[in-house]
């Protein structure tokens, strides 16, 4: 092992720089997105976890509502696009959401609540 003699100023301003380089190191870390690979998944893995049917899901295609690849003639679709369409098509619940959603359902059913359990 190897001694190094410094003076002491030196070693100060060293060690201030080492201390300035962690904590911009940590700063940009704490900012920085969490990674999120980006995997292919095949049409029965799509249609799972979307929970619609193989049908459906080519007729998302077809409507261009879902991107795809086709890769050795097979309809690939990346798990982001996947999650983008299911958070587009999310419902946020606030009280006017509520509402909206009671009304639908009256206009659907001809304004009877029992509608749906006589059929």
């Amino acid at each position: 092992m190897k001694v190094i003699t410094i003076e002491s100023s030196a070693f100060q301003t060293l060690t201030e720089q080492i201390s300035e380089i962690a904590s911009f190191v940590r700063k940009c870390g704490s900012e920085r997105e969490p990674v999120f690979e980006d995997k292919l998944v095949d049409t029965n893995e799509a249609a799972r976890l979307l929970h619609v049917s193989r049908r459906t899901l080519q007729r998302m295609r077809t409507e261009h509502t879902i991107e795809y690849a086709i890769i050795r003639g097979r309809c690939m679709y990346w798990l982001s696009e996947i999650n983008r369409y299911t958070e587009s098509c999310a419902v946020r619940t606030d009280e006017s959401n509520i509402d909206n959603l009671k009304h639908n359902y009256l206009l659907c059913t001809g304004g009877n609540r029992q509608a749906k359990k006589r059929r």
